[in-house]
């Protein structure tokens, strides 16, 4: 296989460069006229064209040392992370631009030269790339799926392929900004309580390791009438077993969070851990509103862009990753399709406040879409009103976990230490 430099007329009349792999020249022109082109030059690239030899260790360190770029500060850039800051920068950006009438491509070429992030400029270049070679830029973002999120994508996907990117666009910028929202929300309110939780889970350990031989050692030693107490007895077994098989504790821990990994990889994993996720006491709820609030978003501007209901639905769940909820709206498909109500499935769910439900069904059976703007403003509220009920009881949760383990703790160590001591046994 050889490289190729092509030169040629895109279908859009501009004249621009590609790198084409193929067998030979002929297959090569070919496929560009096969794809719409114009080839004006095809010629063969002379730095892929060279016999391979074997690399020496000089040869190693200067591909090692071109994989390294120098900015004018001497500062080294490698591989640079692209943060949720700037993909909404970029959809902003791109938003502002396609409402000023700018082409897909346009707007991108623009976006490059106003991006300083290497990486997210090379994303960029093959985006404008594969545009010129008819390729949806939903597809692009699928090579890249640790910069672009499965929602996003397919939100993205959704405005490309019905002509409604501008108000895709919007929606995947609120989406953005709720997940960024959510995710500093929790920084603030849960990271603290979970440092210390296992701060104090460290200490009581610490504690336990030290402390139980030690206690024991007192009660055998000195011969006191007390026998050592049970749970001293089997936290000092249990304890000698795990520092003298550690790394058997180490691997089977390993191997058990691999196998819960990969189970729920698995197609019937996957089920049960996303209904899991909808139905646990803590974060289910807003899980769950989340999610729906994303399906109703969509669907509200695939309705406002004359997209018929059935298909609107069908359009909308591929907002959605959990399966749980995609079953529940292929359910609501079905229903259209036989003449029954589309919300029986999350009625029967019993998750949404009835409110909701109520103003669904009203805004869904007339031919306004005015309510389903008003179920999104209330589901708003609803999100923001969970949010804060899982902040506060999170910290309630963590204290009362914390406190039934020092009582434990107490329970175990303290209670036979003051048996001892009301025998006199420290004071002899």
């Amino acid at each position: 296989m050889s490289k190729f430099i092509c030169k040629v007329i895109t279908p859009q009349g501009q004249i621009v460069k590609l790198k084409m792999t193929e067998n030979d020249k002929i297959t090569c022109l070919k496929k560009l006229k096969k794809n719409g082109m114009t080839p004006i030059s095809v010629d063969i690239c002379r730095e892929f064209t060279r016999s391979k030899k074997k690399k020496s260790s000089a040869d190693i360190y200067a591909k090692r040392k071109r994989k390294f770029k120098f900015n004018f500060n001497s500062q080294i850039v490698v591989s640079e992370k692209i943060k949720t800051e700037e993909l909404i920068k970029f959809t902003q950006d791109f938003l502002m631009l396609k409402k000023s009438n700018f082409s897909n491509k346009h707007a991108l070429v623009t976006l490059v030269n106003n991006t300083e992030n290497v990486k997210f400029k090379e994303i960029l270049h093959k985006m404008i790339s594969n545009l010129d070679n008819g390729i949806y830029m939903y597809k692009t973002m699928k090579e890249y799926l640790d910069v672009f999120p499965y929602v996003y994508r397919n939100i993205i996907k959704t405005g490309e392929l019905n002509d409604l990117l501008e108000e895709s666009l919007e929606h995947a910028i609120t989406y953005l900004e709720d997940e960024e929202s959510l995710k500093l929300n929790i920084e603030k309110n849960i990271y603290p309580h979970i440092t210390m939780f296992f701060g104090i889970l460290v200490m009581i350990f610490i504690s336990v390791l030290i402390g139980i031989p030690l206690i024991e050692d007192i009660f055998i030693s000195n011969g006191s009438k007390i026998a050592v107490p049970f749970g001293i007895k089997f936290l000092s077994r249990v304890l000698g077993i795990i520092i003298k098989y550690w790394y058997i504790v180490i691997l089977l821990v390993g191997v058990g969070i691999s196998g819960i990994v990969g189970y729920i990889n698995t197609t019937d994993g996957k089920s049960k851990y996303d209904y899991f996720k909808y139905h646990n006491f803590l974060f289910g709820k807003l899980i769950y509103l989340l999610d729906f609030s994303r399906f109703i978003n969509c669907l509200n501007i695939s309705i406002k862009n004359k997209i018929r209901f059935q298909d609107a639905i069908e359009v909308s769940k591929n907002v959605l990753d959990n399966t749980y909820m995609i079953g529940l709206i292929e359910n609501s498909i079905s229903n259209v399709y036989i003449g029954k109500s589309w919300l029986t499935p999350f009625e029967n769910n019993k998750i949404l406040n009835p409110i909701i439900l109520e103003m669904l069904k009203k805004g869904t059976t007339s031919k306004s879409d005015i309510n389903l703007e008003k179920v999104i403003e209330y589901l708003d509220v609803e999100i923001e009103n969970e949010t804060k009920r899982v902040m506060n009881l999170l910290p309630k949760i963590s204290y009362t976990i914390i406190g039934i383990i020092i009582f434990l703790f107490l329970i175990i160590i303290l209670i036979p230490c003051l048996q001892v001591y009301l025998n006199g046994f420290l004071f002899i």
